[in-house]
């Protein structure tokens, strides 16, 4: 998109990292082994870090990015570094599929679209 490699991530107003997405410039995406997955996204996808410390309940390591603030996790096998170049709401009145709309109570998603600068991967990802 725009002659740059990019990356989409949404995040409900509700949720804390979204303070963290509209305060920054960056973010990461992680994709982490399938041994880790449940533990991880059992945690990171359900539970708020307004609640309890997310990292040392999944007892996840981060770890500095190589151009961005944001920091991976040392045990994701797949880091995309991502600098914010576009924001927007879902709008709830396009939804094509009437089923999705019905998922929400006002708490619509907002997309980022980031600029891939970096990226960081085991041999599981290298081409």
């Amino acid at each position: 998109v725009w002659n740059k490699p990019f990356a989409m991530t949404l995040v409900r107003p509700s949720r804390h990292t979204y303070g963290f997405m509209e305060e920054g410039r960056d973010f990461t995406l992680s994709v982490f082994p399938e041994d880790l997955k449940k533990r991880v996204h059992g945690v990171f996808g359900t539970k708020s870090g307004r609640d309890m410390d997310k990292v040392a309940a999944t007892r996840v390591t981060p770890i500095p990015s190589t151009q961005v603030e944001a920091p991976g996790f040392d045990e994701a096998e797949l880091i995309l570094e991502c600098r914010h170049i576009y924001r927007d709401d879902l709008d709830p009145t396009l939804f094509m599929a009437p089923e999705i709309h019905k998922l929400y109570n006002h708490d619509h998603h907002r997309f980022w679209f980031g600029e891939v600068v970096a990226v960081q991967g085991t041999e599981a990802w290298s081409v």
